[in-house]
This record gives structure tokens, sequence and C-alpha cells, in this order.
């Protein structure tokens, strides 16, 4: 009991800034009433809720509505610090707590989502583990984001342009000149630049937005300038193959059918924060969903409640609303016996109003004879015996 007593004050930095972490070196300095986290609280957050609820529409369709079962779990190391952090401070938390300070921060969660309907319907990019609902989209990421990984690109020196010309075209973003539409190998040499200058628009949208140059001296600059040409060669060890279109590596990478480019899949698990790595269609609808329904909250919530129980947590229900706290030690029957005459003191108040601030016990330290350090010390045992508990809020019961 003595070296419990005699302990560094504790830490909870360790729960990687979960929000709601007590600091029993600062929290109980000064004499500032702390008003309770508990009722107040989840009566701002049902409100917030029922605007929100609102505001939104009614149903959320989507071309994935009924076809994806979507399950988001809490991510297991969090929660493993989290109850370590728990258990090592002795305080109780209300469930309601946990779960928000879940929810608040995406890369706390875990989502999966499962096609219902057909296998194998996910496509993912080995280069960077992005998830796609059609091959089409997995295709166009990889020729986009990961060419590298298919093929090695040398620049060659092409001819130069021959003919003439009564205008030409610029690109607004690079300011590069470009070949009039009727120029053969056009469509080729816009997708090559689209590709090596990483331009997000489409083909066609792009061409749309080429600005038209009619000036004769800019014109023949560019005509005097060998036009740039790209090849790529495949990174096979046998069978190399060489392209110089776009088109051509497209059409190679849809052919081949082992996992050597895309892996496919009926089921994805990603950590929330890494919902960017999932294709548009995708990540609106999972994005979506997560604004627009409250089910998975409700199944988190009871999600940690059995992992909590599990894992030894003691559950119990507390205040006049009876919500579901956590608490690491298992609460313990005072025997006077077996405490010391400064936790009896302590008790003893505790017990006259049946919960009570701690800033209102060390506002009392006058009257029971023990310094505001030594009423911390005591009651930092009491509480982790399971003598007594320690909500969130400064407040502490027999």
């Amino acid at each position: 009991m003595e070296e419990d007593k005699n302990e560094e004050k504790v830490d909870l930095s360790q729960l990687s800034n979960l929000d709601f972490a007590p600091d029993w070196n600062n929290k109980y300095a000064n004499d500032n009433q702390q008003r309770s986290k508990h009722e107040p609280r989840r009566r701002e957050r049902q409100k917030e809720s029922r605007s929100r609820k609102n505001d939104l529409p009614k149903r959320y369709d989507s071309q994935f509505t009924n076809k994806f079962k979507i399950t988001v779990s809490p991510d297991n190391k969090i929660l493993d610090t989290l109850k370590k952090g728990i258990k090592k401070s002795g305080i109780s938390y209300s469930l309601e707590e946990i779960n928000a300070a879940i929810i608040n921060k995406k890369d706390r969660l875990k989502i999966t989502i499962e096609n219902l309907k057909n296998q194998d319907s996910f496509y993912i990019t080995k280069f960077d583990n992005s998830v796609f609902d059609t091959k089409l989209n997995a295709v166009k990421h990889i020729i986009d984001k990961g060419l590298k990984h298919v093929v090695d690109i040398t620049e060659t020196v092409g001819e130069s342009p021959n003919g003439n010309f009564k205008n030409i075209l610029k690109c607004t973003a690079t300011q590069i000149l470009l070949p009039p539409k009727n120029f053969h190998d056009f469509e080729a040499i816009i997708k090559t630049h689209l590709v090596e200058n990483n331009i997000k628009f489409s083909y066609d949208k792009y061409v749309e937005s080429l600005q038209l140059v009619e000036d004769e001296l800019t014109i023949s600059e560019w005509k005097n300038k060998p036009l740039k040409k790209l090849v790529y060669t495949t990174k096979e060890l046998n069978n190399k193959r060489t392209f110089n279109k776009i088109d051509g590596i497209q059409r190679y990478i849809s052919s081949v059918e082992t996992n050597e480019f895309i892996k496919t899949n009926n089921i994805v698990n990603i950590e929330g924060d890494n919902i960017d790595r999932l294709g548009t269609n995708l990540r609106d609808f999972i994005s979506n969903f997560l604004k627009t329904t409250y089910q998975w909250k409700k199944d988190l919530f009871f999600n940690i409640l059995i992992n909590f129980k599990k894992s030894g947590f003691y559950i119990f229900k507390y205040g006049p609303k009876s919500f579901l706290f956590a608490s690491g030690p298992k609460h313990k029957p005072i025997e006077i016996t077996k405490i010391s005459e400064n936790c009896v003191k302590i008790v003893n108040i505790i017990q006259s109003n049946k919960s009570v601030k701690i800033l209102t016990i060390l506002s009392q330290s006058e009257q029971i004879e023990l310094d505001k350090k030594q009423i911390l010390i005591e009651l930092k045992w009491l509480v982790k015996e399971g003598y007594i508990r320690e909500f969130s809020d400064g407040t502490v019961s027999c």
C-alpha cells in the first residue's frame, strides 16, 4: 500500500490523444468547479444529433446501397491502448465517452466492406493497395499513379512536325505547345501528355480546355523542334513488350489475368483514415454512409461493451439515467480495519454525501488535518484498490 501511495501520479499520455484522459498532476490543482460530463453533455449530444438528422435526406440512395454490407469496428491497437490506460488509472469511464472517443477520429475505426452479390468484385491495385469497384477504374489508377511499377519509360527524340499548320494548341496547365487536332497520333500524344504531367482531366474535357495558338512565329518555332517520344517497356524478365502508346499499356494490364498488377477479393478491410485509398465511387459511398446512418454507431457501442467485458473490465450502471460504465478494478465494500486512518477520514466524507467532487474533499483538508497532496495520494490508492470509484468529471463515490 505504501509503495502505491508514493509512486508518480498517473500519466495517461499513452492513450494517444484520446481526449478524455484524466491528469492527476493538474486536474485538481485549483478550486474551480467542474461541470458534470455525464448528464449535460449527453443532452447536448442528443440535441446535436436531432439537429443533424433533420438536415439529412430521408434516405441515402446509391448504386451500392443494397449491394454492400458495411461493418465498422474499433481499431484493436487503439482499443488496447485505451484499455491499458483505463486499467492503469482505475478511473471509471462511461461507455458513451469511450464510444465517442473512438467515433470522433477516423483513424480509430476499422471498416469492412463486403459485396453481397458478386464474388471477387473488388479490384485492388498491388502497388498501393487502392480499392476499386471496376477493373477499368483499377487499370486507370495504375496508368495515372503506378505506371513506373509496370513499365520502364524511355524518352527518345521523334521527328519534327512536317506540314503547313494554321494553328496549334497550348496546354493551359503546363504552357507546353501541342499539335492540332488533325495531327496524326494526336490522341496518343495527348494521353501521354496527361499521364506524364499528372493532369486529372478526362481526355475529352482536356482537349476542350486547350488554347488555340495562331501566331505564325510561335507555330514556326514549334515546327522546328523534334517531338518528344516516350517508349514503354514492360518489366518482365522474359518476353519483354514495348509500347509507343498509353492505350497499348492499358490493354496489356487489362489482359493480364494473374495477380501481377491487380488482386481481387469479395471483402475489403481498411482503416478509417485510409478511405482515400478507395476509388471515387466507393469513397463517396462510405463517406456518406458514415455521415448519414446511425446504426453503425450503436453497433460500435455494443462491440466495445463486449470487448471490455471479455477483457475483464467491471461493467456497472451509475447515475440517475443508469449509464453503463467500465472500470478496471471491481468494486469492493470498504472494511475499515483494512484501510489507513487517513483513508477512513476521506471515506467518511464520501459516505456522508453518497458522491462528492474531489475538489470538495480537497477544500476540507484543514478539517481532516491532511494536506491536499496527501489526500490525492490516498484517493488514488482507494480508487485503484476498488474501494471507491472515481469518474471522469472528478466525482467519487463509495
